[in-house]
């Protein structure tokens, strides 16, 4: 259980890290649209709404959100060294899951955004995610804590245009 634990949290501390870090970009995850510049603090009244998805960004995606898939990574890992397969299936199903919850909820914000910008960064790093999530190969070679830094990091280089457009 300490194991569990200490894995979890390890992960999620990674990932909340890695979605607000403006800089980090990784050449292992795709990146569809080119990066936002940071305009929303350069140009406020370009979108009225863009302060506000930010705020929700931050506060909720890659917090709260991050941290969440961060802890399935960490129960998935645990599961597979104790040799519980129905655990590890189970958890790697609720990350992937998680990352598709993420990339809606950026979709969502980018129905909402009249700035073109931040759409573009919204839509590119949600197509991002669902690359991420789709690619199981990552999910099933996950076994031990560094491997969990380069999906983190993965993760980063994911949603990295938004980070950018909210910093």
């Amino acid at each position: 259980m300490r194991r569990l634990i200490a894995v979890t949290a390890l992960a999620a501390v990674g990932l909340g890290g890695a979605g607000c870090t403006s800089g980090a970009k990784s050449s292992a995850a795709p990146t569809s649209s080119p990066s936002a510049s940071p305009s929303a603090s350069a140009s406020p009244s370009a979108d009225p709404r863009a302060q506000a998805i930010c705020d929700d960004l931050r506060t909720n995606v890659l917090d709260v959100d991050a941290k969440a898939f961060g802890t399935e990574l960490g129960k998935m890992i645990v599961a597979r060294t104790q040799g519980n397969k129905a655990e590890e299936a189970r958890t790697q199903q609720a990350a992937i899951d998680k990352l598709h919850g993420i990339s809606g909820k950026l979709r969502g914000h980018a129905g909402e955004a009249t700035d073109p910008a931040l759409k573009t960064a919204l839509t590119g790093s949600a197509d991002n995610l669902d690359q991420l999530a789709a690619d199981t190969n990552n999910f099933t070679s996950l076994d031990a804590l560094d491997k969990v830094g380069q999906t983190t990091q993965k993760y980063a280089a994911a949603t990295g245009s938004i980070s950018e457009y909210c910093a």
